[in-house]
């Protein structure tokens, strides 16, 4: 690894660290829901606040594409994400803190129109990230890098999570404090991915918005786009049944006091991600899609089975591996076949595909009301034994 490319590694691996510092502090299945429930008391807020900001970080991304394919540097416009996402919550920590008690409408007026942004933002910076690490990170380094990526955002993500748990006990200090520790994250990885070089590209006239969308639908039904999509599409099945796990648990016995222990295992077992980039930069990301694949098939099998702690831990390890696995796999593989004239596009094909997970759940909730959290695993288990027919019909990534 020269000085470049081990400048690229460890600025890309600060910028991801941080990033999941920040999340721990603003997390959209924790600490947003409290945020909002001490608000306005209501699920709707919640569970609606929610899906919209899933639906639109996976929506933003295409439109945004055709721009940041035109630009002759890429990191431009994650600097803008980053430093947008820093200042949303700079001025909500500031609402908070002075209208919280006073009037809470209109600081929940603010995060509705803060999040709908961040989801903006969020799918601008997307569609950056992957092209400028694609330059970076040359092929035979990439699955080490989202492994360790993976590792290390893990521990610090994890600590920092252990550590907050005092502040969300107390409205509204603890949420001030909060939001404002995730700026600092932040901007502390804004500096790793400045250290990020990246080589300028050739210039290039943007490509009017209807004829983007033309080309981007196009390059959706080539056929190794299409098997790639169809793979991911129906690998995100595993969302399905995926805030149940731990329900499940509960209502077969488990104490309350145990479900540190299921954190801790899913957040420790993303380190095993190191060990399929390993596999990946040796045999071929093609590899790691099979892995994961496997894996996250594992998971609902395992919730089936039970077994008290124990199982709920192998359970909880096997999430953790895959939750992060399944993005890192299919990020590599992508960025083997793609021409780099088209990773932007690319990666906003790949995060539409990703937008139906903010609904699986739903379905998996109603289907839990009516039947039961068995079947929510056993068609889970189903529908990811079929994506795996997917997975193996991908081509293995050609060798440089």
């Amino acid at each position: 690894m020269d000085r470049t490319v081990r400048r690229a590694f460890l600025g890309g691996i600060l910028h991801g660290v941080m990033l999941q510092v920040a999340y721990a502090f603003t997390s959209p299945s924790t600490v947003l829901p409290a945020f909002i429930s001490h608000l306005t008391g209501s699920s709707v807020a919640v569970g609606g606040m929610l899906s919209a900001l899933a639906l639109g970080s996976s929506l933003a991304g295409l439109p945004a594409s055709s721009w940041v394919e035109a630009s002759r540097r890429k990191k431009i416009y994650l600097y803008f994400a980053i430093w947008f996402r820093a200042g949303a919550f700079l001025v909500l920590a500031f609402l908070t803190a002075r209208y919280a008690t006073t009037q809470p409408d209109w600081v929940f007026i603010a995060l509705v129109v803060f999040l709908g942004l961040f989801a903006l933002a969020g799918g601008l910076g997307g569609v950056a990230y992957l092209p400028v690490i694609g330059k970076a990170i040359p092929p035979g380094l990439r699955g080490q890098f989202f492994g360790w990526r993976s590792l290390l955002a893990a521990v610090f993500a994890a600590t920092a999570g252990v550590l907050s748990r005092p502040l969300w006990s107390r409205f509204p200090e603890g949420y001030i404090l909060g939001f404002s520790l995730a700026v600092i994250a932040l901007l502390v990885g804004f500096v790793g991915f400045w250290l990020i070089p990246e080589e300028p590209d050739p210039p290039r006239r943007r490509t009017p918005a209807m004829q983007h969308l033309r080309e981007a639908l196009q390059l959706a039904r080539e056929p190794r786009m299409r098997g790639f999509l169809t793979a991911y599409l129906a690998t995100g099945f595993y969302y399905f049944a995926l805030p149940f796990y731990v329900v499940a648990a509960r209502d077969a016995g488990l104490p309350d006091a145990y479900i540190g222990y299921l954190v801790a295992a899913q957040a420790l077992a993303e380190g095993l991600n190191l060990w399929i980039g390993r596999r990946m930069d040796s045999q071929g990301s093609h590899v790691g899609l099979r892995y994961v694949g496997w894996l996250a098939l594992a998971i609902p099998l395992s919730a089936l089975l039970g077994a008290g702690l124990l199982g709920a831990i192998v359970t909880f390890t096997l999430v953790g591996v895959t939750l992060n696995g399944i993005e890192n796999a299919y990020s590599a593989y992508l960025l083997s076949f793609v021409a780099k004239e088209r990773a932007a596009t690319s990666t906003a094909l790949m995060s539409i595909t990703n937008a139906p997970r903010a609904l699986w759940p739903l379905l998996g909730g109603l289907v839990a009301a009516r039947f039961g959290y068995d079947w929510v695993f056993a068609v889970t288990a189903a529908g990811l034994a079929f994506a795996l027919f997917f997975v193996y019909r991908l081509p293995p990534e050609a060798r440089r």
